[in-house]
């Protein structure tokens, strides 16, 4: 499934997309954005790599980063939440327009567990949390974090 028939899908229903970034660091909104006429439907991302990003910009609770990690069910869960009321907001769109996806995990190559990760997309209805255990150089981690999120994404808009 290519971006570019997500962006159509979304196009047509008049939605939009923004993204939290951890883990991917910018490459899933570029996945996106590589795709002529993305800005349409692309709000944009917040690459929150840091806690204190993640608390400051996208509300996520430092009693749960705390309690949990920043690479947890949790954190991923506020993150998309979170991103996804910056683009509500900030582009005065009404509630379930928007689409928010969320990245958070350890890439590695110290940590543990590495390739641990956690996806999160927000619709303004409800909230959807995959717990992914891949495998591979943090590069490659790293992509097929983003090959995931979009077939998340596919799956949600059901194509």
């Amino acid at each position: 499934m290519s971006t570019e028939t997500i962006l159509q899908a979304l196009r047509s229903k008049g939605r939009k997309l923004i993204f939290a970034e951890s883990l991917t660091g910018g490459l899933l909104v570029d996945a996106f954005v590589s795709v002529a006429g993305a800005s349409d439907v692309v709000l944009g991302s917040e690459v929150t790599y840091a806690n204190e990003l993640k608390v400051s910009l996208l509300g996520v609770d430092e009693a749960d980063l705390a309690e949990y990690g920043a690479i947890s069910s949790e954190v991923a869960k506020q993150m998309a939440q979170g991103v996804y009321a910056i683009g509500q907001v900030g582009a005065d769109l009404a509630d379930g327009q928007v689409i928010a996806l969320a990245t958070t995990g350890n890439a590695g190559p110290d940590g543990d567990p590495v390739g641990l990760v956690y996806l999160a997309l927000h619709d303004g209805q409800r909230t959807k949390v995959r717990e992914l255990r891949l495998t591979g150089t943090r590069q490659e981690i790293r992509q097929e974090t983003v090959v995931q999120a979009i077939e998340l994404m596919r799956e949600h808009l059901g194509l």
